[in-house]
């Protein structure tokens, strides 16, 4: 792959520690986390909320790093604390992991959980934090190339991250390779599950080296695939809490080829969503949907201080891209899920997507997001061809190797 070689071995530190933006203010101290202070970490995350008509706060306690540690070893966790006058005010970080990349395997390293209190927000801390955690974390984790997810409303970070500036020559170049939406199905109204061509059966522990080679062979097409050969995949069903093959959702041909996947999963004691408010449009929707709930006794929108109950559509596969397939997974899933304590199940679509007519008839809202790939502007990856600019349903269309789980 010629893009090879441009990681740590020719100075990882290339990834954005020229030309930036001045340092933070002086009292403001830019340092990795200690595992002792996951309660302050937590609780810093919990104070960022997210700011919209349905306004969250997202809770990490009792342990900030237990999300990380489900599927990454300590040391391939890069995680930066920013301290002020004594305080931790803000932390980010960066996760390592092989990837596919056209098929081969290469270090890659996945940037997430920004968060700033008003202690410290603004840009003479944004530009330390892509310094720091995109240079020092690449050459720490061996991460050849990085990647990204952020929502598109989220304009500040648009700014920090993604905006070029003159001024500033070097800093990260974050390619957009793919759009999509988060997609949630409300689990609300009965609904008769189709007629399909499939059969669909919960899985077995004897089925479970079946799924992983249908799963690798997937992930080993897609950019950033996940690796799951050699021992994750086996950990991801050990180490995610309440997960295990009969988690998963599988499809089969009338011949019993396996055609498709999902694992519905409760991140619940890792990572939950608290509504504070709903405002402007959710208003109604809450209202409408408290008035349906009592007909079609679905469970309700939650109040106020209460949690956001939801499962992730994990490790969708449907290689042949037919919605009949996602279809004839997503009414056996939703008529086992509807009627329990979840409100929504979240999946990965993209716009446009062949499997987004699996939705007809379903109640779906999305958050639309992007995926960037991250490197030095100077890098052979900032003009590579990772193989994203065909259209959904278009030959040569694959996806990135997202696991919605892990966002």
């Amino acid at each position: 792959m010629e893009a090879r070689g441009i990681g740590p071995k020719s100075g990882a530190r290339e990834l954005g520690d020229r030309d930036l933006p001045e340092g933070p203010p002086s009292d403001v101290t830019i340092r990795l986390a200690r595992r002792d202070e996951r309660d302050e970490l937590a609780a810093v995350y919990a104070s960022v909320t997210m700011d919209a008509d349905l306004k969250l706060a997202v809770e990490r306690d009792p342990d900030f790093f237990a999300l990380y540690d489900m599927e990454h070893a300590p040391n391939e966790q890069h995680v930066v604390a920013f301290e002020r006058e004594g305080r931790v005010a803000g932390v980010s970080a960066l996760l390592g992991r092989e990837a596919y990349v056209r098929g081969e395997r290469i270090r890659t390293a996945y940037s997430t959980d920004t968060r700033f209190t008003s202690a410290i927000r603004g840009g003479r801390v944004l530009g330390p934090a892509i310094a720091g955690c995109f240079s020092e974390g690449a050459e720490r984790l061996r991460a050849e190339l990085m990647h990204m997810i952020l929502f598109d409303g989220n304009k500040a970070a648009y700014k920090a991250f993604v905006a070029r500036d003159p001024r500033f020559p070097n800093k990260p170049l974050c390619r957009p390779l793919r759009s999509f939406a988060i997609t949630n199905v409300l689990l609300a109204h009965p609904r008769p599950i189709r007629k399909t061509p499939f059969t669909v059966t919960r899985g077995t522990p004897a089925e479970m080296e079946e799924v992983l080679a249908f799963l690798e062979a997937d992930q080993r097409t897609r950019p950033f695939g996940d690796v799951l050969c050699e021992g994750r995949f086996a950990r991801r069903l050990e180490r995610w809490p309440g997960f295990s093959p009969e988690s998963f959702y599988l499809a089969r041909s009338a011949r019993g080829t396996l055609v498709g996947c999902f694992a519905p999963w409760d991140a619940h004691p890792v990572k939950r969503y608290r509504v504070l408010e709903y405002r402007g449009s959710m208003k109604a929707v809450k209202l409408g949907y408290g008035l349906a709930s009592k007909v079609l006794r679905s469970t309700p929108l939650p109040e106020p201080g209460e949690l956001l109950r939801y499962v992730y559509a994990t490790h969708l596969c449907v290689p042949s891209h037919d919605p009949r397939v996602l279809a004839a997974l997503l009414d056996r899933a939703y008529a086992d899920l509807r009627g329990g304590p979840h409100s929504f199940l979240m999946l990965y679509l993209e716009h446009d997507d062949p499997l987004r007519p699996a939705l007809r008839g379903y109640l779906a809202s999305g958050m639309n997001a992007t995926f960037y790939s991250v490197c030095a502007p100077d890098s052979p990856w900032a003009t590579y061809d990772f193989g994203t600019d065909a259209k959904p349903g278009t030959p040569g269309y694959v996806r990135p190797g997202f696991e919605i789980a892990l966002a």
